[in-house]
């Protein structure tokens, strides 16, 4: 009987892994704070009734969106609402509006930045063990992006990777779980050097990168991003943890953000994408998916 236990158990655990995330972003705004509180359950279902098994919250803490109690405990009970509907949930820490200008200045000033990161999603983690129910939690991210130009220069890098492995075993003292990070390309790095920084990082830190497809902003042409997409997804040597396809267009590129949501047709192509060597598969983002305020 034991015997049989042990044999089901090893392929409940073989399906799950083969399963692997198929997860959608969704990234909290304040403006979702006006949304009815009804609605919020129909949206994380609606989520699971396309086929998604993970929904990775961007961030947890941005500015001062969600610094006060209450909108924390706003946060709190969305992410029981997307675990109720059946869905895995990978926590994002701290963002910060600010983060592209404080990653320009030295890398001795970006090195105290860092240590001042670290300690506040080291409190976000610590916070989020504590008052989610155990076991809500299979992952954290982290909102900060790795791209192919802040980080050409070796002294900035090092400063990154140091901060990335002190983040990684920090968070895993709070709860042992993967810590996911996103990374894009702008073709600032040849895609050889770019996948073996990502290698480089990834190999010192343990943290598990999922690198943007670039379809929505369109910094590259579809035939330039293959490169960059190729070089890291090397199955036999260094492979990305998984994809993050765009389903948004950018309307003004260059400018502050703006983008829509991809028409049908292509939503439904982009929907089906799969990464290669077995990886995660990311979606970005929810609200680009559906409406909050129309879904019944």
């Amino acid at each position: 009987m034991r015997i049989l236990f042990a044999t089901l158990l090893c392929l409940l655990t073989i399906t799950v892994q083969a399963e692997g995330i198929r997860g959608i972003f969704y990234q909290p705004q304040q403006s979702d704070l006006a949304i009815p509180l009804e609605q919020w359950p129909k949206i994380f279902s609606a989520a699971k009734n396309k086929g998604f098994n993970t929904l990775v919250i961007q961030w947890t803490s941005f500015g001062d969106v969600f610094a006060s109690p209450k909108n924390q405990a706003w946060l709190k009970d969305r992410i029981i609402d997307a675990s109720q509907a059946d869905l895995k949930l990978i926590v994002g820490l701290s963002g910060d509006p600010e983060i592209f200008t404080r990653l320009k200045q030295p890398p001795t000033i970006v090195g105290s930045y860092f240590r001042k990161m670290n300690q506040a999603n080291v409190g976000l983690a610590t916070l989020w063990a504590k008052t989610l129910p155990a076991g809500t939690v299979s992952g954290w991210y982290l909102p900060l992006e790795v791209d192919d130009r802040q980080w050409r220069a070796i002294p900035a890098r090092e400063e990154l990777t140091k901060y990335l492995v002190r983040q990684v075993n920090d968070l895993n003292k709070v709860l042992p779980l993967p810590v996911y990070i996103s990374s894009f390309f702008a073709g600032n790095m040849s895609p050889e050097r770019y996948a073996a920084m990502l290698e480089n990082i990834q190999t010192q830190s343990n943290i598990h990168f999922w690198i943007q497809d670039g379809s929505g902003t369109n910094k590259l042409i579809s035939t330039e991003r293959d490169l960059y997409l190729t070089a890291v997804s090397n199955c036999a040597g260094y492979a990305a943890s998984g994809f993050i396809y765009e389903l948004f267009q950018q309307t003004h590129p260059d400018q502050v953000f703006a983008a829509k949501s991809l028409n049908p047709l292509e939503m439904n192509k982009t929907l089906q994408s799969k990464s290669p060597c077995n990886g995660d598969n990311l979606f970005f983002a929810l609200n680009y998916l559906m409406d909050f305020n129309t879904l019944k």
